[in-house]
């Protein structure tokens, strides 16, 4: 904001330094009797340096060629500082939800011993048997009800028989096109480790009840002992390792536990270059930050991240907010499945230290850093199960808006002006510049000093103003509280004064360095800057110059 108003300060200089250089003016084209009415000496050369109206949106983005460059906006009438960046976190399902290489279980189907048993007498039914296996989900917390995946089940055989057997598998909780997964194998006499697969395209595993945490799926055996035509031997267990392979989830469902994600850490520069131009005390009203979500992870959350402001002083400040949860989260699986969720998140003066924060200001920059907390309460996986699916992601922007609504006390600006060359100041024996102004803004201005140096910085003399710039007032109540009162406008006059010293050290100068103070008043009410609040300004320079050289 300042840095853009600031040019008039060097208007100011540079006016009263063209004079040393200007050989005539028409004095038809200026009243001199009303521009020289203000000093006690007669000017023999009186300029016109500036005159103008200047909105307040004009002073903060006029010089802004690029607009990806532009961090104040015009909002309506209102000023806004706003700051963008996109994508500053994100979470993909595999950080929820990870299925690793699966452990082969080893079953055995005990059918007795068959000692030269004449194929007559061998069962006329099935041998039933019944086991569970388990699903690692990667997590020890993870408990799942229901997964939709693709995947594939191998199955090592063995038959301690000297005749074919047929093994019907069947998962009772597995279903594929609406029909329970079933298959037979024929294992022949005697077999060790004989392959087979079971290949799962879209299927629903339904998970045993009550859920636990070994996430076991019921599984179901029968042995069917073949006819071989003549007595039958064997003794031992009918071997099964069964091992699930690939799975590629589509969607899952359960209670996926009390997860701590790390979001990282990062850095954010709001690019708002006056903060490196200003000291003092000012605390903005009502700054905020928001944090735009994108969800499709049908998981509660809770974020409980901070933010450390780095000023260029060296000084910090965290941002200490409440852990906030959102609650637009997809919560069936249609919704996970669709466009994902968006909600936004809001930090500000009432769940957070922001305002002091942004009074540091963190003109180096703004790191962030913690965590996301899934699962902040229990899981009822009855009626709110977690749903996720192999696509869900959560993807989060920040958004820093600070309104031009604040309290300031003894903000200093300070600006140089570099590399000044001036070579005819001995033919000026008289100087002076008068500043008559309307100050439609809410803010007290004071020049305090100007600072003459040499190359290496040395203050060499120093130009001392302490007239005050007054501001207009603002509503103290009401609807329209913060905002100026046009009614206490009005015109001031004043006008800066170069001693002889002052003037003989102005060949010697090569930086000026200007100090000023602007203050609010209204008994610590924040104001609030409008885009259409003006300064009305003319400048006028006035000399004795010495003609005769």
């Amino acid at each position: 904001m300042i840095s853009k108003s600031r040019f008039l300060i060097p208007l100011i200089l540079c006016g009263l330094l063209a004079i040393t250089t200007q050989s005539c003016f028409d004095s038809d084209d200026y009243d001199m009797d009303r521009l020289s009415d203000k000093v006690e000496w007669t000017p023999n050369m009186i300029a016109p340096v500036g005159y103008g109206t200047y909105t307040l949106w004009y002073l903060l983005n006029e010089h802004e060629l690029n607009p990806n460059d532009q961090t104040i906006f015009l909002e309506g009438n209102n000023l806004v500082i706003r700051h963008r960046e996109n994508d500053i976190f994100t979470y993909a399902v595999d950080d929820v939800l990870d299925f690793p290489n699966q452990v082969s279980q080893n079953l055995g189907i005990t059918i007795g011993t068959f000692a030269g048993i004449p194929h007559a007498s061998i069962p006329t039914n099935p041998i039933p048997f019944s086991e569970t296996f388990s699903v690692d989900a990667g997590d020890p917390d993870i408990i799942l009800s229901n997964l939709q995946l693709n995947a594939t089940i191998d199955l090592s055989l063995t038959n301690p028989l000297d005749t074919e057997i047929d093994l019907t598998v069947t998962f009772p909780g597995i279903t594929e096109g609406g029909s329970v997964v079933t298959r037979t194998f024929r294992v022949g006499a005697n077999a060790i480790n004989h392959p087979e697969s079971i290949s799962l395209s879209n299927a629903i595993v339904n998970f045993k009840t009550p859920y636990t945490t070994s996430n076991e799926v019921n599984i179901d055996f029968s042995v069917y002992i073949r006819d071989n035509g003549t007595t039958i031997s064997g003794s031992g267990d009918v071997g099964v390792n069964l091992t699930v392979q690939n799975i590629d989830f589509i969607t899952a469902s359960g209670d996926f536990g009390k997860q701590t994600i790390n979001i990282g850490t990062g850095s954010i520069d709001l690019g708002v270059d006056f903060w490196d131009d200003v000291d003092g005390e000012y605390r903005f009203a009502d700054p905020k930050i928001h944090v735009h979500l994108r969800n499709s992870v049908g998981v509660p959350f809770a974020i409980n991240a901070n933010i450390t402001g780095y000023s260029s002083s060296g000084s910090t400040q965290n941002l200490n907010p409440d852990v906030l949860q959102p609650t637009n989260y997809p919560k069936t699986i249609t919704d996970v499945l669709d466009t994902p969720n968006e909600e936004t998140i809001t930090y500000d003066k009432n769940n957070s230290d922001i305002v002091d924060l942004m009074a540091l200001p963190p003109s180096d920059r703004l790191d962030y850093f913690g965590n996301v907390d899934l699962n902040p309460n229990t899981v009822d996986i009855a009626t709110q199960p977690n749903i996720i699916s192999n696509t869900s992601r959560i993807d989060a922007d920040i958004e820093i808006e600070i309104p031009l609504e604040f309290t300031a006390t003894n903000l200093t600006l300070k600006d140089t002006i570099d590399g000044v060359d001036i070579d005819d100041a001995d033919k000026v024996m008289n100087a002076a510049v008068v500043i008559t102004a309307q100050n439609g803004y809410p803010l007290d201005v004071t020049v305090e000093n100007i600072q003459l140096t040499d190359a290496s910085y040395n203050v060499i003399d120093e130009i001392k103003d302490n007239e005050v710039i007054d501001a207009a007032s603002v509503y103290t109540s009401g609807a329209n509280i913060g905002v100026v009162d046009p009614n206490s406008i009005k015109e001031v006059s004043h006008e800066i004064k170069l001693t002889q010293t002052q003037i003989a050290n102005l060949n010697k100068t090569e930086n000026i360095i200007i100090n000023a103070v602007v203050s609010t008043q209204n008994g610590g009410i924040p104001v609030k800057l409008k885009g259409d609040y003006e300064l009305k300004f003319t400048i006028s320079v006035q000399a004795q110059l010495d003609l005769s050289n």
